[in-house]
């Protein structure tokens, strides 16, 4: 009787945390973070950015800002912390990679909202993605779909 109870009493306890740890997944949000957020949260200056990245959320990055990162932060401190940054993100979030769909929306994206090459295949593959694009670069402003942190 008392074996019984106790596995009764452990699979309610594994019942009840799969419940928990889906409703933290349902209710997260999904979010592509720009390079900013995360060279801001690399290198401490942009407050902010600890709040996003240590979230419940579920954490999306593109490709491109993955050399963004490991430039700046390789230039700003050194390659072991940028190594160490992209290792972080690669563990911590989803990588997207690019296409052809969101190569060509990207172009005309470039046009409508006056971005550079590389910020619109950013912003562009959260789009296509349908995920929230939060960055704290000010090019940004005038984009949909985006939250833009002030530093």
């Amino acid at each position: 009787m008392q074996c019984t109870e106790n596995w009764r009493a452990e699979k309610r306890s594994r019942l009840q945390k799969q419940l928990k740890d889906y409703v933290i997944k349902v209710s997260a949000s999904k979010k592509l973070l720009d390079s900013s957020i995360w060279i801001g949260y690399f290198l401490g200056n942009l407050p902010e950015s600890k709040k996003i990245v240590d979230s419940e959320d579920i954490l999306y990055v593109s490709i491109i800002s993955l050399h963004e990162i490991y430039k700046r932060i390789e230039k700003l401190v050194n390659s072991t912390a940028g190594e160490k940054a992209i290792d972080y993100i690669e563990n911590n979030c989803t990588i997207l990679n690019l296409d052809k769909n969101i190569a060509i929306a990207a172009a005309k994206n470039c046009r409508k909202y006056g971005l550079h090459t590389l910020d619109s295949l950013i912003y562009t593959t959260a789009i296509k993605s349908k995920l929230e694009f939060i960055t704290a670069d000010y090019d940004f402003l005038k984009t949909p779909n985006t939250k833009v942190i002030k530093h």
